[in-house]
Parts: C-alpha cells; sequence; structure tokens
C-alpha cells in the first residue's frame, strides 16, 4: 500500500515543506513542494508565533493550490540547541530464527526505555551497530539468522518546552505532528561514504539567524549543537561598515563569495552606495572580503571552542562539510578549515542527494529518513486528495468538492513511536 511522508522544515528564515510517496518496493518520490519566508524565529526561540502560524497556513495553501493535495499531519524539524543523546543498548531473542522488521522494531522499543528528565521529550532512536548472537557486527540485521540481536543506539532527547511551543504553533496552523526529526538524523543520509581510516566529519549548516554543526562519526551522529549566528549577520556587518542597505549588502554578499582577503587576485573598485552621505562611493574587493572573512573567522572559532569543551578535538575530525545557503558557496573556506579545525575541507553538493534546490536539503532529508523508517513503525502523514467537478444546477455551474482520504486509519504505531508523540 502506497504511502505519504511529510516533512516540514522550520528555519530562521523560512519554512520548506516537501511531501513525498513512498511505493510497496521502498522507493520514495516528492510529489509536492514549496517554501515560504518566514521571521518567527530568532536565536532558536519564537519570536513571533502569530508569524509562524501564518507562515505554516500559507505553506499548506500553496501545497494545495499547486499540487491538488491537503497536508493533515507533518514531520517537523528540531534544531540543535534542542537536542541531546544518550547511548543506551539493549538484546532481544529472535522469533522463529530470522531477523524480520518486528523484531528490529521491537529491538529498539527496548533500547528506548530509558528514564528521561521532566524537560526532556523522547523524538528518535538512531541504531549505531547491531550484533549477531553477541558475535558478528552488521549494519543492517534484516533477513538474517540469528537467535538473539542486540543494538547499540543514540536516543535522541530534546526540550520540551520547545517541542511544546512548537506543536502549539503547528496546531494552530490546522496540522497535526507525526514527530520531530533533528538535523543530525534528516543529514545522515546524505553524507557520502567516506573510507574508514577517515571516519570523522563535522557538518557545518549555516543559515540566516543561526548555524548548527554536527559531528559524525562513521556517518552517525555524535555530537550536534547550534550558535545563534548565521549569513545574515554577514550581511549585516558588511551593510554596518559601508554604510550602505541590507538589500545591497546582501547582493555584494553573493557577488563576492570568498572568505579569505588572500585569495583575492583582482582587487578592483565595486561603486556602493552610502546611504549617510547620499551618494555613490568606491570600495576595494579585497576591504569587502575582509569584513566577511573576519565574521566567518569568528563563527568558525565559535565551533571550533565549542567542540574543544565537550572534548572533541581538531584531530579526530577527519574533514568539515559545509550546507545551507549562508556559506557553502564561497571560496576559501579549504584555507580556514585547515587553519582552524586543523581538517580539510570537502565541498559536498547536496542538490545532487536530494534532486532539488539547496533549500530543501534538510527537509529532502527528512523525507528520506522517516520513508527508511515506515516498516518498523513510524507513522506515515495524513495526505488528502481534493479534487474538483464542475456540474450545472438550475442552469449555472458550481464547483463541487470531493475529498478522498489516502491515508485511511493508521495501524498503532510501535511503543517507542508512539511515545515520540506523547
Amino acid at each position: 500500500m502506497v504511502k505519504y511522508v511529510a516533512a516540514l522544515d522550520i528555519g530562521t528564515t523560512g519554512l520548506r515543506m516537501l511531501v513525498g510517496k513512498v511505493t510497496d518496493s521502498g522507493s520514495t518520490h516528492i510529489i509536492a513542494k514549496t517554501a515560504v519566508p518566514c521571521r518567527g524565529i530568532k536565536k532558536y526561540q519564537i519570536e513571533d508565533p502569530a508569524e509562524l502560524v501564518t507562515s505554516i497556513r500559507k505553506v499548506l495553501k500553496k501545497i494545495e493550490e499547486q499540487t491538488d493535495i491537503i497536508v493533515k499531519s507533518a514531520y517537523v524539524s528540531i534544531q540543535g540547541a534542542y537536542v541531546g543523546y544518550v547511548r543506551n543498548t539493549a538484546v532481544v531473542n529472535v522469533e522463529d530464527g530470522t531477523v524480520s522488521d518486528s523484531t528490529i522494531a521491537d529491538l529498539l522499543d527496548k533500547t528506548s526505555d530509558i528514564e528521561l528528565y521532566e524537560d526532556e521529550n523522547l523524538v528518535d532512536v538512531i541504531p549505531v551497530k547491531y550484533v549477531i548472537d553477541e558475535a558478528e557486527t552488521v549494519n543492517d540485521p534484516y533477513g538474517l539468522e540469528a537467535e538473539t540481536l542486540r543494538v547499540e543506539a543514540d536516543i535522541v532527547t530534546a526540550n520540551a518546552d520547545a517541542v511544546d511551543k512548537i506543536t502549539a504553533c503547528i496546531k494552530e496552523a490546522g496540522l497535526e505532528v507525526d514527530g520531530f526529526v533533528p538535523s543530525s538524523a534528516a543529514m545522515m543520509g546524505l553524507i557520502p561514504d567516506y573510507d574508514e581510516d577517515e571516519n570523522s566529519t563535522l557538518l557545518i549548516d549555516v543559515g540566516g539567524s543561526n548555524t548548527e554543526f554536527i559531528v559524525y562519526s562513521n556517518t552517525y551522529p555524535f555530537f550536534s549543537s547550534s550558535i545563534p549566528v548565521g549569513g545574515d549577520h554577514i550581511t549585516n556587518d558588511i551593510a554596518a561598515v559601508l554604510k550602505i542597505s541590507p538589500e545591497e549588502a546582501e547582493t555584494i554578499k553573493r557577488d563576492y563569495a570568498i572568505a579569505a582577503a588572500e585569495l583575492v587576485t583582482n582587487n578592483v573598485d565595486v561603486a556602493v552606495f552610502n546611504i549617510e552621505k547620499g551618494m555613490q562611493e568606491l570600495v576595494k574587493i579585497k576591504d569587502i572580503v575582509e569584513i566577511m572573512e573576519a565574521r566567518i573567522v569568528a563563527l568558525l572559532n565559535i565551533i571550533a571552542d565549542k567542540l574543544e569543551r565537550e572534548d572533541i578535538s581538531s584531530a579526530g575530525i577527519s574533514r568539515v562539510i559545509f550546507c545551507g545557503d549562508g556559506l557553502n558557496s564561497f571560496n576559501g573556506l579549504d584555507t580556514l578549515c585547515e587553519e582552524i579545525f586543523e581538517s580539510k575541507y570537502v565541498k559536498v553538493d547536496f542538490t545532487r542527494a536530494t534532486g532539488m534546490k539547496s533549500c530543501y536539503t534538510y527537509s529532502g532529508g527528512m523525507v528520506m529518513y522517516i520513508s527508511k523508517l515506515l516498516p518498523l513503525g513510524r507513522v506515515d502523514s495524513k495526505i488528502e486528495k481534493r479534487s474538483f467537478a464542475a456540474e450545472q444546477v438550475n442552469g449555472q455551474s458550481r464547483t463541487k468538492i470531493v475529498s478522498d482520504a489516502i491515508s485511511g486509519v493508521k495501524d498503532k504505531f510501535k511503543g517507542f513511536v508512539a511515545r515520540f508523540k506523547e
């Protein structure tokens, strides 16, 4: 039976929604997507709940108008600043001697049964490794013969207050929450595989007003956090120093996307409009780049300091990857990564992995991630299709709206999945 996964990515500059159709064979096809601007969130906090609610409604309306689809429930992003990890392990006996989806679901359910603090919500369980009969370690045990199956997994928690506030806004907009997906899980399937001797990755996602960063070990999230600094701060610095409008500063940032001033080889003049003087002025490209470099270096140094406080040595990081629109297009990131993290910079084109614009990277990863978990008991999103049929009544034409439920009644979640929604 065809199932659907809707993903709502709530960012600091806008909202993105994707709807994926998951076939019986397990393949996923994106059937709807849209994005709208939203400034309701600043520094991880919902500063303007009314704007967030309005923006969510706009997203749902655009999806309906463009694709004839009514989204009733969705998975929602959760920022890394609110996320924590607890490593746990559990073991189950394998019935009939073959590992099934039910076996894995029961095992993850058992693994998630830990005591949480009052300010924590369980949002995810990410398996790190499975062990067959306490002897053989495997990544995917499905279909293997075994007497016992053990898993070592990361239990992902989120700040309860943050979850409650986001949920309240989403429900007010007329949408149900299927669950929350941290960026560390969403991006996990989009990171390329590397050699085993180079198995640690620092992923830096620079958004508008905040930056999330995640350390992966063997493609599994080890640590994640956020800082309230993003691409908008670079724009604001340019505007403040050169005394130009934010709009012109944003254009200049994108036209001269260079992270290190030493890379400027053609230091020509650029004409800008000084608001205070009311006239055009000429500034050197190198001067512009130095303004941007100062902010970028400060941002990366904050990340490095946070990692050091978590006892994560830069020597243990094999590579640094950037995603998001804030810095991904900048040249010179390799130079700064070598200086600050003592690690090599690897450029990754995430649009190739998702097949969509970069703004849909996170939501695309969310759809892919949840789609893979549907056989283990994750709920599929509630989607309705609205069709329009014109009929004549008393010589006049009117529109009859017919709503056909696609999802139907869902089976009860597995225990650990059900607790995600409590």
